[in-house]
């Protein structure tokens, strides 16, 4: 392990693995305390470690893309250090030092990868006696409880804006959102792609056409007018039965959604909760978006850019660490907004 980043209270090293045959590459977030009477009090140093599964798309360990920076998945692991909480993130197969292809990598293709970080986490030897627990954005909250149904060693797990709707329903929704927003937009530029699309015809139907045909061929990538589509994941994605999924798990769970959440139903979180059997604490706060940042304003995906020049949202970031600190038996000293 490379260590290449300290503050005063984390050091972050460089962790890697072969996941099949694809070498990938991460960082192990660790808490630090420079308090000499906390260093040998019985308060043990590191309270859980926290597997970071992130959101779909391309995404490096932080959640950010060539299009987008995030910054959602470093936010959380140094917030969580600051509590004693450890981490582990990682870069997506094909995305940021990790090899492999993403575009033609399917969702059990990324279960396959976060159990292979699991493995790895448990073999850290700073962690390999504290609490385990797991945390799932968007698509990493599909991810989360596949890892805790499979892994008795899981303590607890913790879904960021999760989705129990079917994904060609989620699809075809945001599509729908997207028209919306363009039809919404003013200017010379709105005119000019609402015309484009206008000559491209009915694009919800082209979207349902397209499905059609991912479902029908069992390739993992199609080109469609030189753009890559990445068949198998759309496939698997549509054929997941999200309510079995999160009805599987066993373990005591936080799920946080947000009422501007625009990729996944915010309602989804009570139908999560009505799924488990287990203890669950659950928030959908309001104003927070599916990056994990407030928007006082109306909703839109085109505010994202703005947005992520803000920190993650902090009753997110409160809501994780108190409720990791309640379930390993310490307290916090950090208020939680329960809106």
């Amino acid at each position: 392990m490379i260590e290449h980043e300290d503050s005063s209270h984390f050091r972050e090293q460089t962790i890697s693995l072969l996941s099949g045959q694809d070498p990938m590459e991460g960082t192990l977030t660790l808490p630090t305390i420079n308090d000499a009477s906390a260093q040998h009090s019985d308060t043990p140093l590191i309270k859980a470690v926290a597997l970071l599964l992130p959101d779909s798309g391309p995404l490096d360990r932080n959640q950010n893309s060539l299009q987008v920076q995030l910054n959602i998945s470093n936010g959380i692991a140094n917030h969580m250090a600051a509590q004693g909480i450890a981490s582990v993130r990682y870069d997506k197969r094909g995305c940021g030092l990790s090899k492999g292809q993403f575009d033609s990598a399917g969702h059990s293709d990324l279960v396959a990868d976060a159990q292979a970080w699991l493995d790895k986490v448990r073999q850290i030897d700073a962690v390999i006696d504290v609490p385990l627990y797991v945390l799932g954005h968007g698509e990493g909250s599909l991810i989360a409880p596949q890892l805790c149904a499979a892994n008795p060693q899981i303590q607890g797990q913790i879904l960021l804006t999760p989705f129990n709707e079917n994904f060609e329903n989620i699809i075809r929704r945001q599509a729908e959102n997207a028209l919306r927003e363009i039809a919404e937009l003013d200017g010379f530029r709105g005119k000019l792609i609402r015309f484009f699309l206008r000559l491209s015809g009915d694009q919800i139907a082209k979207q349902k056409k397209l499905v059609k045909r991912i479902k029908k061929t069992n390739r993992d990538t199609l080109k469609i007018r030189k753009q890559v589509i990445n068949a198998k994941w759309i496939r698997e994605m549509v054929s997941n039965d999200a309510s079995a999924i999160h009805s599987a798990v066993k373990v005591p769970s936080l799920i946080i959604g947000g009422e501007k959440d625009l990729q996944c139903l915010p309602t989804d979180v009570n139908k999560i909760v009505d799924l488990l059997s287990t203890p669950v604490q659950h928030h959908i706060f309001s104003d927070l978006t599916h990056i994990l940042r407030a928007d006082s304003g109306k909703p839109s995906v085109q505010n994202y850019l703005r947005l992520t020049l803000e920190d993650v949202d902090s009753r997110v970031l409160n809501t994780i660490t108190n409720w990791l600190l309640e379930q390993t038996g310490h307290a916090s000293n950090v208020a939680t907004s329960s809106t």
